[in-house]
């Protein structure tokens, strides 16, 4: 089982529309059009989802891969090339914004681009992960859940207790060669 960032946006977006129309409108000649307004939140939404249609797992991985208790596992002198290790990082949370931007046309006035912010926290209970040749490939994260919360210009778009808690696979594995270890200075 795969959880998308996207699956843990609530079923509904409606004040996604209601803050585009505030910064569209400040274009003269988008302002004084009439425009369905409702349409237009609803195709954001869907844009949304879509920018946000990618792996919740792979998202914490690379956070998790730039750890410190991690980075040791980039050094092939430490941790020679073949050498498969499980790291166990205890209780955590992982919370990281990623920043969907949406480009809005509206008849032949110019291209608006909207950026979001969604920020999601992963809760871990505890974490194994699967490391080889300086790359994550793969772990288990036992116990454990994600939120999130999408906002536009710091205005959240729906109450925090509306975000989806979605529970994790009990293992996963990430195409080869991995996630990368960057090697610290």
């Amino acid at each position: 089982m795969t959880v998308k960032m996207s699956d843990l946006l609530p079923e509904r977006l409606d004040r996604v529309g209601e803050e585009a129309r505030k910064t569209l409108s400040q274009n003269e000649d988008i302002g004084c059009m009439k425009l369905a307004w409702d349409y237009i939140g609803t195709e954001l939404g869907d844009a949304l989802k879509s920018a946000l249609d990618c792996d919740a797992l792979t998202v914490f991985a690379k956070t998790w891969a730039t750890a410190e208790q991690i980075s040791a596992y980039a050094d092939p002198e430490k941790h020679p090339p073949g050498e498969r290790s499980v790291i166990e990082l205890g209780s955590h949370d992982i919370s990281r914004a990623l920043e969907p931007v949406i480009a809005v046309t509206v008849g032949s006035c110019p291209c608006v681009e909207l950026k979001f912010t969604f920020t999601v926290t992963g809760n871990f209970g505890g974490v194994a992960l699967t490391v080889l040749n300086a790359h994550i490939i793969g772990g288990r994260p036992g116990d454990a859940w994600a939120t999130a919360q999408l906002s536009y210009n710091g205005i959240p778009l729906h109450e925090a207790a509306e975000s989806r808690k979605v529970a994790l696979p009990g293992e996963f594995d990430f195409p080869e060669p991995g996630i990368p270890i960057p090697r610290l200075a």
